[in-house]
């Protein structure tokens, strides 16, 4: 082996890829042969939540054709979450096409499920599968056949004679669904991750190197590290930690980086006669690269090249500053469109913290918002709908939801959790006992535990629709300093 050419290749990349990304000339791993097993370096280049980046991929691709010049063997694998973060993908026909067509160009061998990939239901993510030249991880979900979803538990490969095994594990909340719409997963269960590790002992002992692609999260990833040494390294996704410097864990290393593209983890490792020797990984920046692949770029040229999107809605007057400013329009925008008194919106359903000073474009209504959620209106008592704010904050991660029509305060006690809300409508008074439209989308509905007067009633369209409608309505908006809700300790 070429030992020296690998060392100096590591500890150089970083600088490389912040100049040009270029590397020297191509480099042979040498593979020698023994009876007992085979020896040479394993190079994977690892990727989480890329959430739609597709404007990243002529970079991201031109760092991975460099490093195939030093690593010809190089594997190429993402944490999960590709899609979701970029309207022009995300609302494609077929949806999220693009992301998987860039993924196939770019030359990914492996994709962990994560929790997003399934935000274009069940058809989505299986014309997904299909789409790809490469398989998709998820050994905790028990998937009836019936559904044709080809997910596998794990995958292969036979690197110059090296056999490396990789296991997908999916993230699972509370409920024990993984952090999408609960309509997708109906008739299919879920093991917790690191509860169906044990089903899969055997590929220790069948291979050279086992490997997990993780969409839990990076304290998860530790977790299963400590009580997992057998992996040689965990490579994570999910919680869109950047480790600058990934290290060990009970001997095993675990990597994430970050998201949206930006960054990559490198991981080396080393294999002689069977056994892994050495692990290292390091991240590495896409952003800062110079190179771009041309034959990627001019397909995510053709991508964005989509008029629906860059149609202006309205102008804000003030740029938005956060992401409650952000909650305070989609709200208002869905009280409005639906009639109702009041509306919520959970924080996750929003996904950036800010809107700069200008227009409002198509696109960035459906980048604020990706889910295309449905609306619904229930017919609430005051004090049932006091109860939906304080089970919505528990759903939150004891954050409150944003609201329209109101400011409230939820009153914690002093672990945290809500004891009472105080609720202020903008104009008139609240009663407990008086009856209220409340508006608020699918994804709510179907979460938060809370009573109502009926069973809710559809809207018939999505919170991006009301909130283009909304927009088209109001030539100027300005939410700066808005602020509705509150937390406060009792």
């Amino acid at each position: 082996m070429k030992k020296l050419s690998i060392i100096l290749s590591s500890l150089f990349f970083g600088l490389l890829c912040l100049v040009t990304c270029e590397f020297p000339s191509p480099q042979q791993n040498t593979v020698g042969h023994s009876a007992s097993g085979n020896s040479g370096t394993i190079a994977i280049l690892s990727v989480n939540d890329m959430h739609s980046a597709i404007d990243m991929m002529p970079k991201f691709a031109a760092l991975t054709d460099s490093l195939r010049q030093v690593y010809p063997d190089l594997l190429v694998f993402s944490a999960g979450d590709n899609r979701t973060g970029n309207p022009v993908n995300d609302q494609y026909d077929p949806v999220n096409y693009p992301m998987i067509a860039l993924m196939n160009k770019v030359g990914f061998q492996l994709s962990a499920v994560g929790n997003h990939d399934w935000d274009g239901g069940l058809d989505g993510l299986r014309q997904n599968i299909k789409d790809a030249d490469f398989p998709f991880l998820c050994a905790n979900a028990i998937i009836p056949e019936k559904l044709s979803l080809d997910v596998k538990p794990y995958e292969i490969f036979d690197v110059n004679g090296i056999k490396v095994a990789v296991i997908g594990l999916l993230e699972t909340r509370a409920d024990g669904n993984p952090g999408a719409h609960p309509m997708f997963f109906k008739e299919i269960r879920f093991k917790k991750g690191i509860d169906a590790l044990s089903d899969y002992a055997f590929l220790r002992k069948q291979n050279d190197v086992l490997i997990l692609l993780s969409h839990l999260g990076f304290e998860d990833d530790i977790d299963v590290a400590e009580r997992h040494p057998e992996f040689d390294a965990i490579l994570g996704g999910h919680t869109h930690t950047l480790i600058d410097h990934p290290k060990k864990y009970n001997g095993v290393m675990v990597t994430q980086a970050g998201s949206g593209l930006k960054n990559a983890t490198l991981t080396l490792i080393e294999v002689r006669q069977g056994k892994v020797v050495d692990v290292k990984s390091q991240t590495l920046s896409v952003r800062h690269c110079r190179g771009k692949n041309r034959e990627v770029q001019a397909m995510v040229d053709a991508y964005n090249d989509d008029e629906r999107f860059n149609k202006t809605l309205s102008k804000a007057v003030t740029p938005f500053e956060n992401r409650e400013e952000l909650g305070c329009l989609f709200t208002d925008a869905i009280r409005d469109i639906s009639d109702a008194d009041f509306a919520f919106c959970n924080t996750g359903g929003l996904r950036t913290n800010d809107l700069r000073k200008g227009p409002i474009t198509v696109k960035d209504v459906y980048s604020i918002d990706p889910f295309n959620n449905e609306v619904v209106v229930y017919q609430m008592t005051g004090k049932q709908m006091e109860r939906f704010i304080m089970e919505s904050f528990k759903k939150n991660g004891r954050t409150p939801s944003y609201v329209s029509g109101m400011s409230y305060t939820v009153m914690t006690a002093s672990d945290g959790y809500p004891k009472s809300v105080d609720i202020r409508p903008l104009g008139g008074r609240f009663s407990k006992d008086a009856v209220y439209k409340v508006a608020m989308n699918s994804y709510m509905a179907s979460t938060v535990r809370f009573e109502s007067l009926d069973d809710g009633e559809s809207q018939y369209m999505t919170t991006e629709e009301m909130v283009i409608s909304y927009l088209k309505k109001h030539n100027n908006v300005s939410y700066k300093g808005e602020k509705r809700i509150f937390v406060a300790s009792k």
